[in-house]
């Protein structure tokens, strides 16, 4: 029996508020370090370090990755962030899905008019990204992930499960 795997990594595109905050506390601390050695010795060290560790914190919120694995009928979507933490975003088992389509399928226009679905979006975000939805059985209702598999994730889920699949 062989096993069915394949796993995509697709890094999120950082926000452009995220990299104007992250210029503003490096511009912020070194203009405190500077002011504290020719001014007032010692003075804004405190402040310099306080938005270093803002930068730090920002730089580690922008580094987030989506994994998107497909293991003999599952697929499984998760956030990775600062290449350190790993938090399962959602499990699908292929009997619960519905359809998976290209985002910009017509077959999905009636799921994206229908505020009872949640919506996920794992994309990176970029703009040109070929993102595709997978709409599925989310408990009473119906949940939509947003994400960017690769051609081979598609050829896989599509050889167990071409009636659930558009291209």
């Amino acid at each position: 029996m062989s096993i069915f795997e394949n796993t995509v990594l697709v890094d999120k595109k950082v926000s452009v508020v995220n990299v104007i905050l992250r210029y503003l506390c490096i511009a912020l601390a070194i203009f405190c370090v500077l002011v504290s050695i020719i001014v007032y010795p010692g003075i804004l060290l405190v402040p310099a370090i306080i938005f270093a560790v803002f930068w730090y914190l920002l730089k580690i919120a922008s580094q987030i990755e989506w994994e998107y694995t497909y293991i003999e009928g599952r697929l499984s979507f998760a956030r990775i962030k600062a290449k350190r933490k790993r938090k399962n975003v959602a499990k699908i088992e292929m009997e619960e899905v519905v359809l998976i389509a290209p985002s910009t399928a017509h077959e999905l226009y009636n799921y994206h008019n229908n505020n009872q679905v949640s919506v996920k979006d794992c994309s990176s975000k970029q703009p040109g990204a070929k993102t595709y939805e997978v709409i599925y059985k989310n408990g009473s209702g119906l949940g939509d992930i947003i994400f960017e598999p690769d051609e081979n994730m598609l050829d896989m889920i599509c050889n167990r499960n071409a009636k659930k699949v558009i291209r």
